[in-house]
């Protein structure tokens, strides 16, 4: 398996990019997702609840001024959580300082030095959905009653939050096992050997 480096094998070429700098129209796209997947993701996991935790009764009881308030700080919390979990992938991967970024409607964690091979990236970008989404699922199982419905919103909120990264994920599917990719943080592009490249448009026709 390919590691990751600072310096592209030779032979190598750029074969797409995601550009959130320059493409507000996937920017404004992606936000909407997000917007879509966090309330369809809170409705589920209220059946899931339901279903687990049957004691809970009457989900607006456990809602109060002082935990609405809660949760607009926790919801930083949870965004700077995810986007660190995403800096620890970069730095055990590539032992570089990851770089992190706040730009609204988005944060940002890149390695904008370092290319990471295929398999290494994927890990880094599903990272946070798939730690903190095991980590709520157990809270909500274990959870206090009062806390359930804020839980529910901050594993739901995650969930939205990793939409920029479902896309790259499902981009990245289409990568050849021996591409590279950099992430700047908010551009990520995608380096292939031409060969394989070639052989996999070949196939698409």
């Amino acid at each position: 398996m390919n590691n990751s480096t600072q310096t592209l094998p030779t032979g190598y070429i750029q074969s797409a990019e995601i550009n959130l700098k320059k493409d507000k129209r996937l920017t404004i796209l992606l936000s909407i997702g997000a917007f879509i997947v966090f309330i369809l993701m809170f409705y589920l996991l209220t059946g899931f609840i339901a279903l687990v935790r049957p004691e809970v009764k009457n989900f607006s009881e456990t809602i109060t001024i002082v935990k609405v308030l809660g949760a607009l700080g926790l919801t930083v919390i949870v965004l700077t959580i995810h986007e660190i979990i995403h800096g620890l992938f970069f730095w055990l991967f590539s032992h570089g300082r990851p770089v992190f970024a706040l730009r609204l409607p988005y944060a940002s964690a890149g390695a904008p030095t370092w290319f990471f091979p295929k398999l290494q990236y994927a890990i880094t970008a599903l990272g946070p959905l798939i730690i903190i989404g095991a980590v709520g699922l157990l809270l909500l199982l274990l959870a206090p009653i009062s806390w359930i419905v804020m839980t529910a919103f901050l594993v739901a909120l995650n969930t939205g939050g990793a939409v920029g990264d479902l896309f790259v994920f499902i981009r990245l599917l289409k990568c050849s096992p021996t591409s590279f990719m950099n992430d700047t943080g908010d551009v990520v592009t995608f380096y292939e050997y031409p060969s394989t490249l070639s052989e996999r448009n070949q196939s698409e026709q």
